[in-house]
């Protein structure tokens, strides 16, 4: 080979390597989850009153997914708590499962409570606000981060204004 970073199979040992297991079936207990989401509020790196985990199916391996195609994070907002704006490459499906408060999706206001489903598109700037002053408000946000980075096409911008990250990256160094 001319070069030390390709190769060249047959087409049906391609359709043998390319198979991926399957996953199997599993569920995140919310007693679990609950502690670890407040605890995650003074360890977040994001804001003070924010707090943020993921929750990882192990069988994805290193796409750290809750499926092979999607990933979920689960959000606590203390009260009062609004975020700065920001957006990412991946789709932000949340579902409201405790609280109250809004969103501006691309200048948009979106009021939310519990039970609430909304959608900040990919590249949106959005921000959330728990307006109440005594609730916690938890959102469950759904993802496309796993296809994105398969694709090396996932990038963020928090706060919006500063200069994009692009998430994946290489392995190795770039040869100059």
């Amino acid at each position: 080979m001319s070069n030390e970073r390709t190769g060249i199979i047959s087409y049906r040992e391609f359709l043998k390597k390319s198979r991926k297991p399957a996953i199997r079936a599993c569920s995140w207990k919310w007693k679990d989850i609950y502690p670890l989401l407040n605890q995650s509020v003074s360890e977040d790196f994001l804001e003070a009153g924010r707090g943020t985990l993921s929750l990882i199916h192990k069988d994805t391996g290193d796409a750290y997914g809750t499926s092979s195609t999607m990933n979920v994070v689960v959000q606590v907002f203390k009260p009062g708590e609004h975020n700065k704006p920001h957006r990412h490459t991946n789709v932000a499906l949340n579902l409201v499962f405790q609280g109250k408060g809004f969103s501006i999706v691309d200048g948009e206001k979106i009021e939310w409570e519990k039970g609430d489903l909304f959608l900040a598109p990919p590249w949106s700037s959005h921000e959330h606000c728990n307006t109440s002053e005594t609730e916690d408000a938890i959102l469950f946000t759904f993802q496309d981060v796993p296809v994105l980075t398969s694709m090396g096409t996932w990038f963020l911008e928090e706060p919006v204004g500063t200069a994009p990250r692009h998430i994946v990256k290489p392995d190795v160094p770039i040869k100059k």
